[in-house]
């Protein structure tokens, strides 16, 4: 990507917690601004092969060993285990760098970070960059994955402004467009564009009985595609932001009401308007 902002003279080592398709490609992206980056992984062939495909320079299967002089720590574990590696990257970090994440719920991980570390909290800048897919593992990392993408802050008061400011520094160099909310907005939304759809792939990839499944063709495939993704990761997500994902599922079941009394009414009209107005929102999701 050609219009970065100048590489900060402060940013020159990163260390990224949990090298996988996110990790990688952060690594990726800021290996291509001459940043150095280290890697953590619990096993050492995991990092190995991350030194192998090129997403950081060195791996270790230590916290500790990876993130000693780091200007960045970058976690990128399930959600569930953010702010405990926070809390033990911060022991080994001096007072300037800076902790963010890509994890995809907020509010608990503010809290949770909040409540085990002070020193980690302040340190902390809480990130989601809205980039990804169903594929896992570092050998799916692109350099170019966060460019042109929304990357999500979620700062809330007591958020540290110098950890703010570098931590929109950091964010723009993956190539990211930034967006700031608050944690419990991010939740609420993201609840409604990403952790109840992702349910509603998993239920329509279960949806047919065995016998309708050779018969299932591109449409089925595509609305499906997301259900892919790991079970471990998204058990995470679901137990993180359930008040927001049931909030959201019950306004699914009343629009999912709505769309049966269209249809059980047999007004051609009233439904092939409603058809047409999702399609045109549709594109110009597209076209925005």
């Amino acid at each position: 990507m050609d219009d970065l902002p100048p590489k900060p003279e402060w940013l020159n080592r990163v260390a990224i917690i949990g090298v996988g398709l996110l990790g990688g490609s952060v690594g990726h992206a800021l290996r291509r601004r001459g940043v150095q980056v280290v890697g953590y992984s619990r096993r050492e062939s995991t990092a190995q092969t991350a030194v192998r495909s090129g997403a950081i320079d060195e791996g270790h299967t230590t916290i500790g060993e990876a993130c000693r002089g780091a200007d960045v720590v970058v976690i990128c574990s399930p959600v569930d285990k953010i702010a405990t590696l926070a809390a033990q990257a911060c022991e080994v970090l001096d007072d300037q760098t800076l902790i963010t994440d890509v994890g995809s719920t907020k509010a608990l991980i503010v809290d949770e970070i909040e409540s085990k570390s002070t020193r980690a909290f302040r340190q902390f800048v809480a990130a989601h960059p809205i980039a990804g897919s169903e594929k896992t593992g570092v050998e799916n990392a692109m350099p170019d994955l966060f460019d042109g993408k929304c990357v999500i802050l979620t700062p809330n008061e007591r958020t540290d402004a110098t950890m703010l400011a570098r931590a929109k520094q950091f964010w723009r160099q993956t190539g990211g467009s930034l967006v700031l909310m608050s944690p419990a907005e991010h939740d609420e939304r993201l609840a409604a564009v990403s952790h109840v759809p992702h349910l509603i792939s998993s239920l329509l990839a279960t949806f047919p009985d065995d016998p309708s499944l050779p018969l299932v063709g591109s449409g089925w495939r595509d609305m499906t595609r997301v259900a892919a993704g790991d079970p471990e990761m998204w058990t995470a997500i679901c137990n993180h932001n359930r008040p927001a994902i049931l909030s959201q599922l019950d306004r699914f079941i009343e629009e999912l009401k709505l769309v049966k009394t269209r249809l059980s009414d047999e007004n051609v009209e009233v439904m092939y308007r409603w058809l047409q107005r999702a399609k045109d929102r549709k594109q110009s999701t597209e076209s925005g």
